[in-house]
């Protein structure tokens, strides 16, 4: 995700208000490697800004997940979660708790080797690899 600076600036190109709710967001997601859902978020910023609305949140990351500034992650079958590292990478989800993690496996290939292989009709633009099992203290 790129700096607060630079995401405000480009929302406003889009027509955007930059609210202290949306900042508090940009915030929120700013670094984190938790893999929140927009509940997550929606529950950590009303501590901060309780008349923020789910909507907000929830279209406020549609429009940084289209602005490329996250990746939407469809790992958990009950909700999305986002992800401001938007490098390609693999991630872990445990099916006991729900606790999903990056992997640092890095798989041989990359998306624009991807891409270069694929038929004429079909443009790679990005790739998620996951893997689904148990975390270390859910196995026990």
């Amino acid at each position: 995700m790129n700096q607060t600076s630079e995401i405000v600036t480009r929302f406003r190109k889009l027509g955007f208000k930059i609210t202290p709710q949306r900042l508090g967001i940009f915030k929120l997601l700013r670094n984190n490697h938790s893999h929140p859902s927009a509940e997550d978020i929606y529950r950590e910023i009303l501590k901060v800004h309780p008349s923020i609305s789910f909507t907000t949140v929830y279209k406020t990351l549609q429009t940084l997940r289209d602005l490329g500034e996250i990746n939407e992650l469809r790992i958990d079958p009950e909700r999305a979660h986002y992800d401001p590292n938007v490098r390609d990478h693999a991630h872990t989800f445990c099916k006991s708790c729900g606790k999903i993690s990056d992997l640092e496996y890095q798989p041989g290939i990359s998306a624009k080797e991807m891409d270069n292989r694929m038929s004429a009709d079909f443009e790679v633009h990005s790739f998620q690899v996951h893997a689904v099992g148990l975390c270390s203290q859910c196995k026990t």
